[in-house]
């Protein structure tokens, strides 16, 4: 009897990658397009045999996303949950890449053990565990020999001194009133007698009043930050073993709350090249900084995100990373923006090719001083500026356009003013809908829903065939308009001096999903399209948190990167 083309492997395998698992839903409160994971086709190719059952489940459930898979039923995911059942997942795949493992809701321990035989493995991102005791160490020495990117959110317990084997600082028992006397780090010295040490077990109940004493007086030691080969780390009860390298790291990205010393992290790698650290307040940047100049000459990319810089700070690090012969992608959060950070970032002008500075103190911007970026970086390509402060008027753009830029590759550009502040609770109903309206360049007052249909409806049925057709550029219409004639309207459809209006694709800063209303100067707009018409490699302009694209399709991004 002839076998069943469904019963053959290689067919099964074949049909299974053309099966619908992916659906989109309804839209979100920002206007997107939902994916969400249909777990019904998964369950009946499940129960059709054993044979379908171990073929297709490979192919269909190979990857799991709690966002846009959320509505699985409970029943299919229980097996899969326990820590048990994933630490046996890792065990059995020792081949593994690319690691991304989440805690337990209740705060657990990392084992070393759960990684020593992943002898392949170049990414590994932790999230929510218990590092303390020199796990986190152990854990990345297991894997040091391969690994290239770390991401690590929320792990507890490591304390300073615990990656690097070195005593960087003393925790201030003012600061940190949670960590307990016997749990400072304290010096000591390997040559002392043995009595005096406890023979290397490290401190007990009996010396404890010595300790708090030791602590003191090193507080102003002016070697604290350079501890000599003969000393060794104490903590509790213990002593620290060698540091931490990681000579095949490249990249570390810490963000988030109760994590490592990032400023250590780093000093364990010296090929680091990328270092993000987001959403952590204000970080120890002089630290940083020393480490960066000393440790991290081949850094390429210096990402602080939600780290507030006051500018004396921003500067420092800027002229630490000059050791790596000069930075490829600058992102900073800076308090205030002036002539002096523009400098220290000017430092890295041959090399820069992606530059985003973030500024939240209004009257500390030197918009004119932008300016001498756009001149002097020639290798720009992605440039985004989010500024507290109103936008430049007319005098600032012209004195922008009368300068030849060298930054002639630029494919990005974002100017965004006022970026910390949210939209208004009383903006006008409807604002969410306004995606495609149209929008008068010319007309200064305001237009309501109707009237931009309006104004819509008067194109000839002629100029809606090509929009339709995508065969619409510069017409008539709008050549008459570059010339003071009548005004033509700026959409998603109709463009204005080769530029389509994508406000769908703008920032949300507003509540409730609700968009904030462009209530850009129209003279301003008309005069920055015009200031960057010789940038032929621009594809994308955010200018007051609208998106503006040389493009009927706007490229797929919410925002700048």
């Amino acid at each position: 009897m002839a076998t069943h083309p469904l019963e053959v492997p290689e067919i099964l395998t074949r049909i299974g990658q053309y099966l619908p698992l992916w659906v989109e839903r309804d839209e979100d409160d920002l206007g997107d397009k939902v994916i969400a994971f249909d777990h019904q086709t998964l369950l009946s190719c499940m129960q059709v045999s054993k044979l379908w059952h171990q073929t297709l489940l490979p192919i269909l459930w190979h990857s799991y996303d709690g966002l846009k898979m959320n509505a699985l039923p409970q029943e299919m995911m229980e097996p899969a949950i326990s820590l048990a059942t994933q630490k046996e997942l890792i065990h059995s795949n020792p081949r593994l890449r690319y690691l991304e493992w989440h805690g337990p809701e209740r705060t657990t321990a990392l084992e070393m053990e759960d990684f020593v035989g992943l002898k392949c493995l170049q990414e590994l991102r932790l999230f929510h565990w218990d590092g303390g005791d020199r796990r986190l160490a152990r854990v990345l020495r297991a894997v040091s020999g391969t690994i290239k990117t770390f991401e690590v959110s929320r792990i507890q317990g490591v304390l300073p001194g615990d990656l690097s084997g070195a005593l960087h600082r003393l925790l201030d028992p003012i600061l940190h009133p949670e960590v307990q006397e016997e749990e400072y780090i304290v010096r000591i010295n390997k040559n002392k007698n043995s009595s005096n040490s406890n023979k290397g077990n490290g401190i007990n109940n009996s010396n404890r009043n010595s300790v708090s004493n030791d602590s003191a007086a090193m507080m102003t030691d002016p070697n604290l930050f350079a501890p000599s080969q003969t000393d060794a780390l104490v903590i509790r009860d213990q002593t620290v073993e060698e540091g931490l390298v990681l000579p095949y790291m490249e990249k570390i990205k810490v963000i988030f709350d109760r994590n490592p010393d990032y400023v250590e992290l780093a000093q364990c790698c010296p090929n680091l090249k990328r270092l993000t650290v987001a959403g952590l307040g204000h970080g120890d940047t002089y630290r940083l900084s020393r480490c960066l100049r000393d440790h991290c000459q081949k850094l390429k990319v210096l990402v602080l995100k939600d780290v507030l810089l006051p500018q004396e700070e921003a500067i420092e690090l800027l002229r630490s990373c000059l050791s790596a012969g000069g930075l490829t992608k600058i992102h900073l959060d800076v308090v205030g923006f002036q002539q002096d950070c523009i400098s220290a970032i000017l430092l890295h002008s041959s090399t820069l090719e992606q530059l985003t500075i973030a500024s939240t103190e209004e009257d500390a911007v030197d918009l004119e001083g932008v300016l001498r970026i756009m001149v002097e970086c020639t290798k720009l390509k992605t440039l985004r500026f989010m500024l507290d402060t109103a936008a430049p008027d007319t005098d600032v753009l012209e004195a922008w356009r009368a300068e030849e830029w060298a930054c002639t590759g630029l494919e990005r550009l974002g100017l965004e003013f006022n970026y910390c502040e949210f939209g208004d609770e009383d903006d006008e109903e409807g604002d969410s809908e306004d995606d495609d309206e149209g929008y008068d360049i010319d007309e200064e007052a305001s237009r309501d829903e109707d009237e931009d249909k309006n104004t819509v409806e008067q194109h000839t049925e002629r100029e809606e065939e090509k929009i339709r057709q995508g065969t619409i550029g510069h017409t008539e219409k709008e050549e008459g308009c570059a010339a003071g004639g009548r005004t033509m309207t700026i959409s998603s459809e109709i463009p204005y001096m080769g530029w389509y209006r994508h406000p769908q694709e703008s920032h949300d800063f507003g509540s409730s999903g609700r968009r904030k209303r462009d209530e850009t100067d129209k003279p301003a707009l008309r005069m920055l399209f015009e200031m960057v018409q010789g940038l032929s490699q621009l594809h994308t302009l955010v200018w007051k948190d609208i998106e503006y694209s040389r493009s009927r399709t706007p490229r797929r991004c919410r925002h700048i990167k």
